[in-house]
């Protein structure tokens, strides 16, 4: 399955939202990557690995499981998280960039891959859900960030 979605940041048409700077988002990525548990409700713990200054080796607690993950910083522009496939459970990919697609606008653009066949069954219809589960999760992540630049984090 592929899903590809964009959350908008700063949008110069809505003035109601408070603007952030690129160094803000991020610092509030960076944020998720070093404390997930901050924006996954499920996960009970976290351990880094190894780091080096592009790549952090990660195992996820997720209390009935645990799952070793990538990621991999491009920084001030990609973090890009990935878990093997293992058991039952589908590999995933998941990118997260920062754009600038016009004055003023500043969005974050996540692209999920995962081993899950959206084309047969039961998978098909359950990809929905996940894609659903997805958008959420991220249109959270955003709200998590501005609430960390507004505690005055991220500068």
């Amino acid at each position: 399955m592929q899903f590809e979605h964009v959350v908008v940041i700063n949008d110069p048409l809505e003035a109601l939202a408070d603007t952030l700077t690129r160094e803000q988002v991020w610092a509030g990525l960076m944020w998720r990557v070093e404390d997930p548990c901050a924006f996954q409700p499920a996960l009970v713990g976290c351990e880094i690995l190894s780091r080096s200054g592009t790549q952090v080796e990660r195992v996820l607690d997720f209390g009935s499981f645990r799952m070793r993950d990538t990621v991999r910083i491009e920084p001030d522009r990609v973090v890009s998280f990935e878990s093997a496939a293992e058991g039952e459970r589908p590999g995933a990919q998941l990118a997260v960039s920062i754009e600038e697609p016009g004055e003023g606008l500043l969005v974050l653009r996540f692209a999920y891959r995962t081993t899950l066949n959206e084309q047969s069954g039961g998978d098909a219809e359950f990809a929905g859900y996940v894609k659903a589960a997805y958008r959420a999760a991220d249109i959270d992540t955003v709200r998590l960030i501005r609430e960390f630049a507004a505690r005055g984090r991220g500068h």
